[in-house]
C-alpha cells in the first residue's frame, strides 16, 4: 500500500510506503498551525483510497467531514468495568484506577480510595475479582460513587470529598451508567469519527477516549492475528493519552499483530518516550520552534537542530521512515488539492439509514455540468470568465496582506519585525517624496523588497527562498551605502 503525501524537494510525488517499514505506526509532530491537523486528513483521504478504512477520536470536531459513519458517544454507553472473557476483574480494577490518576492527576490516598470502591462494586455483584470469564451482570460508574461515599469516616473525610469533586464529572454524565452498546464490528469496517466535542471539560473528554480505547483494545484481543492491514486508528493530540502503560500505549505494542496501524499527532515531540519513537515505522515532523523540542526531534530523524526549526512554512516538513537512516524532506498536498474528493460519501450517523448528501464540491459541478460548453459560448463571454476567474484567483485582500505575511504563516516576533521595518521605510518613502528627496527613492526600494509579495510576484520558489533572502540582504546593504554617501 502506498499513500501519497506530497512532493519531494524535486517536486516528484511522496509516498509512504506501509509494508515496506517495520511497522505500520506514524508519529506527526510540530508547533501549532504548522500542518499537523491538515496531514491527518489527507492521510485519512488516501487510506480510504486504498480501501483501508480509519477509526479517528475526534476532540475538537475536525475530522467529520471526512466519516462515513459518526460516532457521538453522548448517544452512546460505555461501560468500563465490563469484562472480556480473558481477562480478569482485579485487572480492570487497577486500569480503572490508574486511566482516572493520570488524567484528574490524583493523589495516593484518592487513587487508593477509589481502587477500593471499584474492588467493591465486583464484589456486590458477587463476582470473584480472580476468575477470569463474563458475568450476568457488571458493576457501572453510579456502583463505585456509592463506594466511595461508604468508605468516608472522620479520618478520610476531606480525602473523599477531594476525590469526588475531582471526578464527579464521570458521575453525571450518562454514557458510564449503563451496558456498552457499541457495536465494534461494524466501527472498523468504515471510516469513523468517535466525535468528543459535546462533552463538558478536556479532563473528560481524555477519560472517556481512554475507556473507549480500552474497549477497541479488547475488541482486537477478540480478533485473529493478521498480516493485513485492516484499519487505521487515528489520534490528533495524543498528548491527553499518552503515558506508561495507558490504553494508547498497549495500542501501539500490540495492534499491529491483529493488522492495525495507529497515527499519532501531538505539538510537543517530549509527550512520546524514546522508546515509542525507536518502535514506529514511521517520524514526520513539521516546525517545532522551541530548542528543547527541536533538539530532541533532530536527534531521531538525524539531522541538524536549524533545519526543523526554520520549517516555516505550513506542510513542509522532514519524514524518517524506519528502513532509512537519514530523513526526507517533504511538502505534503492538502487535502483541498488531492482529488476524487467529490466521491467520498457524506458522513451516517451509527444505527441510522445512509442518506446520500450532495456536498459542496458535487454541487459545483453539477452547476458547472449546466452550463452551456465553452466551445459554443462567444469569444466575449469567455474573456469574461477568464476575468472572473483571475478576480477569485488573487483577491484584493489577499494581495494586501500579502505585503506583510507570507501564506498561511501566524504572527510571531519575526513578522512583528518584518511589519514595524516595512511600514518604517514606507513611512519615510512617503515623507521624502514629500519634501523632493532622492531618498524617497531608497527608502521605497527597500520596503519593496522586503515584502513577502515581492519574490511571489517574481516567481521565486519557496526552495529557493533562502538564497533570495540572501540577495535581498545585499542588496538592502548596497542601498544602505547608497544613503550613507548621498547623506
Amino acid at each position: 500500500m502506498k499513500v501519497l503525501l506530497g512532493k519531494n524537494v524535486i517536486d516528484k510525488p511522496f509516498y509512504w510506503e506501509v509494508e515496506k517499514e517495520k511497522n505500520p505506526h506514524l508519529v506527526v509532530l510540530g508547533t501549532s498551525g504548522s500542518g499537523k491537523t491538515e496531514t491527518l486528513k489527507s492521510i485519512i483521504h488516501e487510506l480510504n483510497k486504498n480501501k483501508v478504512p480509519s477509526l479517528i477520536i475526534d476532540f475538537h470536531d475536525e475530522f467529520s467531514a471526512l466519516a462515513t459513519n459518526l460516532l457521538n458517544l453522548r448517544e452512546v454507553s460505555i461501560n468500563p468495568l465490563e469484562i472480556a472473557a480473558n481477562e480478569r476483574p482485579e485487572n480492570i480494577v487497577y486500569e480503572i484506577a490508574d486511566i482516572i490518576k493520570k488524567i484528574f492527576r490524583l493523589g495516593e490516598i484518592q487513587e487508593s480510595i477509589l481502587r477500593k470502591a471499584v474492588r467493591q462494586s465486583y464484589l456486590d455483584k458477587g463476582i470473584n475479582l480472580k476468575n477470569k470469564g463474563t458475568s450476568s451482570e457488571f458493576p457501572n460508574f453510579s456502583d463505585i460513587e456509592r463506594n466511595i461515599y461508604k468508605q468516608e469516616d472522620s479520618k478520610n473525610k476531606s480525602s473523599v470529598a477531594s476525590l469526588v469533586s475531582r471526578i464527579e464529572a464521570l458521575f453525571d454524565i450518562d454514557i458510564f451508567k449503563a451496558s456498552t452498546n457499541i457495536e465494534f464490528s461494524e466501527l472498523v469496517k468504515e471510516t469513523t469519527v468517535v466525535e468528543l466535542k459535546d462533552f463538558p471539560t478536556e479532563t473528560v473528554k481524555s477519560a472517556i477516549a481512554e475507556f473507549f480505547l480500552n474497549k477497541v483494545f479488547y475488541y482486537l484481543y477478540s480478533l485473529d492475528k493478521s498480516k493485513k492491514l485492516k484499519m487505521y486508528c487515528v489520534i490528533d493530540e495524543a498528548h491527553r493519552l499518552m503515558y506508561e502503560n495507558s490504553p494508547l500505549d498497549k495500542l501501539l505494542r500490540e495492534a499491529r499483530k491483529y493488522g492495525v496501524g495507529v497515527i499519532l499527532a501531538s505539538q510537543r515531540p517530549a509527550d512520546f518516550n524514546e522508546t515509542v519513537l525507536a518502535n514506529v515505522g514511521a517520524i514526520l515532523s513539521f516546525q517545532c520552534s522551541l530548542e528543547k523540542d527541536a533538539k530532541f526531534v533532530s536527534k531521531q530523524l538525524n539531522l541538524e537542530t536549524r533545519k526543523i526549526k526554520n520549517l516555516i512554512e505550513p506542510g513542509a516538513g522532514y519524514i524518517k521512515f524506519s528502513r532509512n537512516e537519514k530523513a526526507e524532506k517533504v511538502k505534503i498536498t492538502p487535502l483541498g488539492e488531492r482529488a476524487n474528493l467529490k466521491k467520498e460519501k457524506h458522513p451516517k450517523k451509527i444505527g441510522e439509514e445512509e442518506k446520500p448528501v450532495i456536498n459542496k464540491e458535487v454541487k459545483e459541478e453539477i452547476k458547472e455540468e449546466k452550463k452551456e460548453p465553452e466551445k459554443e459560448r462567444g469569444e466575449d463571454s469567455l474573456k469574461e470568465k477568464n476575468k472572473e476567474e483571475k478576480k477569485l484567483k488573487f483577491p484584493k485582500v489577499s494581495r494586501l496582506k500579502k505585503i506583510f505575511f507570507y501564506e498561511g504563516e501566524k504572527t510571531n516576533r519575526k513578522t512583528l519585525f518584518r511589519i514595524f521595518f516595512i511600514s518604517l521605510f514606507l513611512l519615510f518613502s512617503i515623507w521624502g517624496l514629500y519634501s523632493l528627496s532622492f531618498y524617497s527613492l531608497l527608502f521605497f526600494l527597500l520596503a519593496l523588497i522586503w515584502i513577502p509579495l515581492f519574490p511571489e510576484s517574481l516567481k521565486i520558489k519557496s526552495k529557493n527562498l533562502k538564497l533570495f533572502n540572501f540577495f535581498r540582504v545585499i542588496l538592502s546593504f548596497l542601498l544602505a551605502i547608497l544613503f550613507l554617501i548621498f547623506i
